[in-house]
C-alpha cells in the first residue's frame, strides 16, 4: 500500500454542463470495468454517497450486465442501511437498480470485518470520489484523525462536521492504491474548493489522492481553474 503523503497530479477533464459529465463518467466507469473484467474477469468498485452516484446513475444506459462486478463503499454513515441519509440508501434507489447482477458489499458491522471482506479485491480496480466544499474525500474530513491513518484501511470517524457525526471510511492506504481514481465535482458551489485544490500544495484532504487522479469536472465547478475553457 502506498502511504498519505500529499501528492497529486493535476489531470483534468472538463465538460460542458451536468449532462456531458455524467455521460463522461459512466464512460470511464465502463471502460475500467472492461478492463477489470478482460484481465481478471471481475470488476471492484467502491463507490461514494452524494452527488457522485447521482451522476453515475444518470449516466448509465439500464439495465446493464454487472453480473462480475463488486461493489464496495468509499464511506458509509452510522445509520440504519434503510435510513435515508445512508450511502447504500441512495445507490439502492438510483443506481443499483441500473447494476443486474452486481455483487453488493454495504459498509457495514465493524471496520475489521470490512477489512476483511475487502481484502480478497484489493487493490480496488476504480475508486469513485465526490468532494466536498471542505475539501474532504469519501469521510476524511480536514483535520480529523482518521486522515492520519496509515495502517488501517477502514476507519471509524467520530464529530464529523456534516451530520451525522458518527461515520466509517476507507483511509489513504486503500484510497491511494486503487488502480484507478475519478473525482467528480459539479456545479457552481464546487467551484471555490476546486481552485483551492489546484492553486497549490496545501492540507485538503483531496490534495492527498496519489495515483495520479483523474478530476471529472463540469465547466461550473471548474469556473475557478486558471486554464478553465
Amino acid at each position: 500500500m502506498s502511504d498519505n503523503s500529499p501528492h497529486m497530479q493535476p489531470d483534468v477533464e472538463i465538460c460542458a454542463d451536468d449532462i456531458s459529465l455524467a455521460n463522461a463518467l459512466a464512460a470511464r466507469v465502463a471502460s475500467a470495468a472492461a478492463e477489470a473484467l478482460a484481465a481478471r474477469g471481475r470488476f471492484s468498485i467502491a463507490i461514494p454517497g452524494g452527488s457522485a452516484v447521482a451522476l453515475l446513475a444518470r449516466g448509465l444506459t439500464a439495465p446493464g450486465d454487472a453480473a462480475n462486478w463488486h461493489v464496495f463503499w468509499t464511506d458509509e454513515r452510522r445509520v440504519p442501511l434503510s435510513d435515508p441519509q445512508s450511502n447504500y440508501h441512495l445507490a439502492k434507489t438510483e443506481l443499483l437498480p441500473k447494476l443486474a447482477g452486481a455483487q453488493i458489499h454495504p459498509l457495514q458491522g465493524s471496520v475489521a470485518d470490512y477489512e476483511t471482506e475487502l481484502r480478497p479485491f484489493l487493490p480496488l480496480d476504480l475508486v469513485l470520489l465526490g468532494v466536498g466544499e471542505d475539501g474532504h474525500v469519501a469521510s476524511l474530513f480536514p483535520g480529523n484523525p482518521a486522515t492520519r491513518e496509515t495502517q488501517r484501511l477502514v476507519a471509524e470517524v467520530r464529530n464529523a462536521p456534516k451530520p451525522p457525526p458518527d461515520r466509517v471510511t476507507l483511509t489513504f492506504p486503500i484510497l491511494n492504491a486503487a488502480r484507478q481514481t475519478l473525482v467528480v465535482a459539479s456545479g457552481a458551489g464546487k467551484a471555490a474548493i476546486v481552485g483551492r485544490i489546484f492553486s497549490g500544495p496545501s492540507d485538503w484532504p483531496a490534495q492527498r489522492l496519489s495515483g495520479n487522479p483523474r478530476w471529472l469536472l463540469d465547466r461550473a465547478a471548474a469556473a475557478h481553474l486558471k486554464e478553465s475553457p
